[in-house]
């Protein structure tokens, strides 16, 4: 299991924009922090008593110095979009926390212009580690109120709150508890035109960060499948929400339909929810119905009109028949 490549760049760019947006304007323009780090996220299974050397790389892309501290924390997610926030300070009870398993070999450093600074970490297992997932981080902040290698001049008191962290998933063997719901559905009851937009809320009450595999299909009256949509991966870290959201179907359909989520994480476990939609474009329906009505009023008149013309033809017919009749009688009495 990687993390999501989308949560760290959306951490990075979410530290990032914290930084400049709370750098004073005129120090913005003179100094840009281009910092990335390497690897983002790293993921290690480890036993009780294990220790492993690992490294990360603080890659400096501006042209000045750029000096700044390294320190550790570990890190929950608190929102639904999967972003971590880093704990400074150990939590207690955080039966995910690992920060003080591990050390490194520097506390201050200052990444020369177009270069790198490597930091090398040791983690070391306690031999009484209990079983499952494990959550820190190694990040860099600048010193303040230093930026490239300068003096930042204080226009406010606007404090510079930059970190970019390389994440750390520790995973110890053992019996760990599987346990993921959905908590949440947005699905609307009736929609006049497709497609359907649809969203689900899952909750991870795991003993560590899940991946489910999820998809969304809709099934109509006839129980065909008539669209299907495989969900992105994401990780749903342990006691935290996720939101999925999609949209299925095409704009022009009518009828009931059959919303379908099917997802399984872990080893074989499996969510399912089901809703049902009503698709019916009642104004388009209107509209036709009432075109329809129009034209059966216009059609009718017309045929009334006709069969009048009709009738009328007919009676005059009969008329002259009638008339014909009576000149031959009289015709005939004549010649007699």
């Amino acid at each position: 299991m990687n993390y999501s490549k989308s949560v760290v760049s959306l951490l990075s760019i979410s530290l990032i924009v914290g930084a400049l947006l709370t750098i004073p304007a005129s120090t913005f323009a003179q100094h840009t922090i281009d910092l990335t780090v390497s690897p983002p996220s790293q993921e290690f299974e480890l036993k009780g008593g294990d220790v492993k050397d690992i490294q990360i790389k603080f890659i400096n892309r501006s042209d000045e110095p750029l000096s700044g501290v390294i320190r550790k924390a570990d890190f929950l997610v608190l929102d639904k979009e999967g972003t971590p926030t880093l704990i400074d300070q150990t939590v207690a009870n955080n039966r995910f926390a690992a920060s003080t398993w591990m050390t490194f070999n520097t506390n201050t450093v200052t990444i020369p212009p177009k270069s790198q600074t490597i930091i090398n970490a040791t983690i070391k297992v306690p031999t009484n580690a209990y079983a499952c997932g494990r959550y820190t981080s190694v990040y860099f902040e600048p010193t303040t109120p230093t930026l490239g290698g300068k003096q930042i001049k204080r226009e406010s008191n606007a404090s510079i709150a930059f970190r970019l962290a390389s994440l750390i998933s520790i995973k110890i063997p053992g019996e760990c508890k599987e346990d993921a719901s959905i908590i949440k559905t947005i699905i609307p009851r009736f929609l006049e035109y497709g497609p359907i937009s649809v969203s689900y809320d899952i909750l991870n009450r795991s003993d560590y960060h899940i991946t489910p595999e999820a998809s969304v299909s809709i099934v109509n009256l006839f129980n065909q499948k008539v669209d299907e949509k495989t969900l992105a991966k994401h990780n749903i870290f342990p006691d935290a929400l996720r939101t999925y959201a999609t949209e299925i179907g095409e704009k022009w359909m009518i009828g009931q339909y059959k919303v379908e989520l099917n997802a399984t994480y872990g080893h074989g476990k499996k969510l399912s929810n089901v809703a049902t939609v009503l698709v019916f474009p009642w104004k388009v329906a209107a509209v036709a119905g009432l075109s329809l009505v129009t034209l059966f009023i216009i059609l009718k008149s017309i045929f009334d009109k006709f069969a009048k013309k009709t009738v009328s033809l007919e009676q005059e017919i009969e008329k002259e028949k009638s008339e014909i009749e009576k000149l031959k009688e009289e015709l005939k009495h004549r010649d007699e």
